[in-house]
């Protein structure tokens, strides 16, 4: 068994080691629904019961979901060193309050189970895979360095990282508004789905150049266009609608400046960050502007590559490792 999280948090796993600028079209991610071997994916919602044990009658309730929920809670309930740590766990006033919100917030899952199961069946049939994971939310204690774990057919999602930008206790995370305005229910299944490409379908290459670092991150978005059809791409790449509209406006302008300096090929990784790195906006630039626009550019430079070269896959883009390739064949200029 693996303990995970704070110290705080009682969670063992067993046996396991919208706003504007929708997508534009590309014919060669658009799919016949009658190809998607869609399955629904339920969502246990671990939190949810646990919080939900009357603690008068704490063991009798735990026993009760031991049977749905043996991947947290393992064997030998009977033990008081085991028992001890979870009753603290939900009769802490803390984790009382955040799951009460929790539940006020997600009412119901069922729009993320649609959610998560077409965007699943997409990724299924893109890279020709069968996956079907066992989804799980639980109560993390506002664990927002990793609000998503994946391990192999297992999703745990942290409901409490995504209520709401308006959800006070974010701030006194001290974490910057740009992060908290992201963790949002919206932003739940994009979550899952970034994560298990890096974790499934990411190919790692050397990123020696800015262009290296940009084309990197658009095959990433680009995925994100064939799994997500449906979410504008403001969210996608978690712009605002102000934001989506500076970087439209504006990217001849950063493009020339790229030029200008000649930071397409720099080997400086502090200077690709600042065209790579979340943040506020990006330095250099006014403070309307995006970060990340590196990420943005490489987006539009590999749709365009695609959109030029119909015989090549997704799978065949992300299994590419030369980024200058699709750099030059994309022949992509914001003008």
């Amino acid at each position: 068994m693996i303990k995970y999280f704070r110290l705080s948090i009682y969670f063992i796993i067993s046996s396991l080691v919208f706003s504007s600028c929708q997508s534009p079209s590309n014919s060669k991610l658009e799919i016949d629904g009658s190809k998607l071997n869609k399955v629904h994916i339920p969502i246990h919602r671990y939190g949810k019961a646990l919080f939900e044990i009357d603690t008068n009658n704490f063991i009798a309730g735990v026993g009760e979901l031991q049977d749905e929920y043996s991947l947290f809670l393992g064997e030998n309930l009977d033990k008081p060193d085991k028992l001890a740590p979870l009753y603290q766990y939900i009769t802490d006033t803390q984790l009382v309050a955040i799951s009460q919100y929790v539940r006020e917030i997600y009412p119901s899952l069922e729009n993320l189970e649609d959610q998560l199961s077409d965007a699943l069946a997409r990724y299924n049939y893109f890279f020709v895979k069968n996956y079907d994971p066992t989804v799980y939310t639980y109560i993390s204690d506002l664990y927002y360095e990793k609000p998503i774990i994946i391990y192999d057919s297992v999703i745990i999602i942290a409901l409490d990282v995504y209520l709401g930008a308006d959800f006070t206790k974010y701030r006194s995370l001290g974490l910057p508004y740009y992060k908290i305005r992201r963790m949002t229910s919206e932003n739940i299944v994009i979550d899952v789905m970034k994560v298990l490409y890096q974790q499934s379908i990411y190919k790692h290459t050397k990123q020696k150049t800015l262009v290296d670092r940009m084309i990197s991150g658009g095959k990433l978005m680009y995925y994100l266009d064939a799994t997500l059809p449906g979410i504008p791409d403001s969210l996608k790449i978690g712009y605002t609608t102000a934001q989506m509209k500076w970087v439209e406006e504006n990217s001849s302008n950063v493009w020339a400046f790229l030029v200008k300096n000649q930071l397409f090929y720099s080997p400086n990784y502090k200077v690709q960050s600042n065209f790579i790195e979340d943040g506020p906006f990006t330095s250099g630039f006014s403070n309307e502007s995006p970060s990340r626009i590196g990420i943005w550019l490489g987006w539009q430079i590999v749709r365009e590559y695609m959109k030029k070269n119909p015989e090549i896959s997704l799978v065949d883009l992300i299994d590419s490792k030369d980024a200058q390739i699709i750099f030059n064949k994309s022949g992509y200029k914001p003008q």
